[in-house]
């Protein structure tokens, strides 16, 4: 059959002869076919952050990263894929293993990353326990499947089941355990399931917890499961697998309904009985300030009076000093008045005696009789002394004041 095709540009075709011969054409290109088959081949494109796995009918197979394209062979070629490219956050790792000359090996690739495996690479596929989708506090085998590690500080919930106390009373503890990967070489030595084992060791820390206690002892002792002290088992067997228990949080238990409904009435029992107490109370602090503020008032009050009279007293005492005060100035400028006065007329007297004195002293040298003089002067003294008597044995003296 005689047939003309056009092979436009950026195509190819294979065109196969009556003999099964394969022919590759790239376009544009204008054929006049007879008796021959032509099939449109397509191309495999590969974006950076992409990859092409191209399988060989010789059963090898062969990865290129992108960006890149490869026509597809029918005779060389099985099959061509194109993969996305496995991103790596700076908080995430990677388990590879790589198969050459016989023998497997395993390593660690860590982020930030955009890894393309090689033809002989793959992953680590991890199957850990995982929360059930129909209950969401339990965990069931295989839950949790991923290829890439959290090599950051990780968190889960864990509630413990079907646990006894000494006294018999049926509760489930819930916890919310914080963990972190250390060593990733030790975990896959180590463990297929590092959750199953968390999961086993604080069950069994758990349950000895409790089951040394009564209900009330454990009520009264449940901030001690808030102490990493509590889960000698947990952390233990962390360290074992390569990982660190930082903490872990209680967060509540979960009694029988029986047993919740006894605890529910006596938790209120006692809330009745503490709002009971603490509004006595209230009233009580209430009276208590009422008399704490009436004594105060009083205090205040008599304070106040008490520096009244002390006010009134020192008011007092400073009229009565500035009185004495003033007093005492004009005793003391009477007396300094008496006393200038008495000086002058001191010194009067004592320059009238010097007058006399110069002058008697001239008369007695002009040789005048002083005593006559002073007798002819003074006829009449201020005083008379007169000496008499009846008989030579008796002597009489009589003052008499002169008029």
């Amino acid at each position: 059959m005689f047939q003309i095709r056009t092979i436009r540009q950026g195509q190819r075709v294979a065109v196969w002869d009556k003999r099964g011969r394969l022919q590759r054409v790239d376009g544009p290109r204008f054929l006049c076919l007879l008796g021959k088959k032509v099939e449109t081949l397509p191309q495999f494109r590969a974006r950076a952050d992409q990859y092409l796995a191209i399988h060989f009918t010789d059963g090898h197979c062969e990865h290129v990263r992108g960006p890149a394209a490869v026509w597809f062979d029918p005779v060389e070629h099985q099959a061509v894929d194109v993969r996305d490219a496995l991103s790596l956050d700076a908080n995430e790792a990677i388990v590879v293993y790589r198969r050459a000359e016989g023998d497997v090996t395993r390593r660690v690739e860590r982020g930030p990353a955009l890894w393309v495996p090689d033809e002989n690479e793959w992953l680590h596929e991890f199957r850990w326990h995982g929360a059930d989708p129909k209950r969401p506090e339990r965990k069931v085998p295989r839950g949790l499947q991923f290829r890439k590690l959290r090599v950051i500080p990780d968190q889960m919930y864990h509630q413990v089941e079907d646990i006894r106390t000494a006294d018999d009373a049926l509760l489930a503890v819930k916890l919310m355990i914080f963990f972190e990967l250390t060593d990733v070489e030790t975990m896959l030595d180590r463990t297929h399931d590092p959750i199953a084992d968390f999961i086993n060791a604080v069950t069994a820390d758990v349950i000895d917890f409790v089951a040394a206690r009564s209900f009330e002892q454990f009520k009264q002792d449940t901030q001690q499961l808030n102490e990493l002290e509590t889960y000698g088992n947990l952390v233990a067997r962390a360290l074992r697998i390569g990982y660190r228990v930082g903490k872990v949080v209680y967060r509540g238990y979960i009694a029988s309904n029986t047993l919740q409904t006894m605890h529910d009435g006596a938790i209120e029992a006692r809330t009745r009985l503490k709002l009971e107490a603490e509004t006595e109370g209230q009233a009580q602090d209430l009276a208590d300030l009422k008399q704490a503020r009436e004594a105060a008032r009083a205090q205040q009050r008599q304070a106040m009076e008490r520096e009244q009279a002390e006010h009134s007293v020192r008011l007092k005492r400073l009229d009565h000093d500035e009185q004495m005060r003033r007093l005492a100035a004009e005793r003391h400028a009477k007396t300094d008045a008496r006393r200038e006065s008495n000086q002058i007329a001191l010194e009067h007297r004592q320059a009238l005696n010097q007058e006399k004195s110069k002058y008697l002293s001239a008369m007695r040298e002009m040789q005048v009789d002083l005593t006559r003089y002073l007798v002819a002067q003074y006829q009449h003294p201020d005083r008379l002394i007169r000496i008499s008597g009846d008989s030579p044995a008796q002597l009489h003296m009589h003052q008499v004041d002169q008029p």
